[in-house]
């Protein structure tokens, strides 16, 4: 009886202490690479002026395509994560939401071509990839077709999500006028 108490006891020693030794490792990895990025990011910004990132957002919003399906992939590609998730900070606010979205829905796919973008998830796309060789089918093809659908749902998501925003933004406003009168 006393085994099982000295056994559960060390079990949940052994728990907190890989726990915890997971949770340094993010705060080690994540939160400098984010604060060095945002730098970086904050760096360039000044050097190329804001107006004129202002500007080159303000392009790129006037389109979907771009906001959604282009914008994510460059991002992904150049800043990597963390990122590419303080590039939606230079669009409108009525596209930062499904900028978001967008983001998130392309970065596995890019993953698949590009291991740098998300490296830590790479195993998702490598786990895919050993099956298919296994059958004997080439992955590049795959790879690909996995990249194309990435970018074709992150501009979906990202076009239902700023629809979602501004509906709920429209029906927020109505309600407060409502309040008012």
């Amino acid at each position: 009886m006393g085994n099982i108490f000295t056994t559960s006891a060390q079990s949940f020693i052994d728990f907190t202490n890989a726990a915890g030794t997971t949770f340094l490792d993010m705060v080690k990895g994540s939160i400098p690479a984010l604060i060095i990025m945002l730098t970086l990011i904050n760096f360039i910004v000044k050097i190329v002026g804001e107006d004129k990132i202002e500007k080159f957002s303000k392009i790129l919003a006037k389109s979907r395509f771009l906001t959604y399906g282009i914008l994510p992939s460059l991002a992904w590609f150049f800043l990597s994560s963390p990122g590419a998730l303080t590039i939606g900070r230079f669009l409108p606010e009525k596209a930062k939401p499904g900028f978001e979205d967008a983001l998130g829905a392309t970065a596995h796919p890019l993953t698949s071509l590009f291991p740098h973008v998300v490296p830590a998830e790479l195993f998702i796309w490598l786990g895919i990839a050993n099956g298919v060789e296994a059958l004997g089918l080439p992955i590049h093809n795959l790879a690909i077709r996995y990249l194309l659908a990435g970018i074709l749902v992150g501009l979906i998501r990202g076009y239902v999500t700023e629809f979602i925003f501004l509906y709920l933004q429209r029906k927020k406003r109505m309600a407060i006028e409502k309040q008012i009168n």
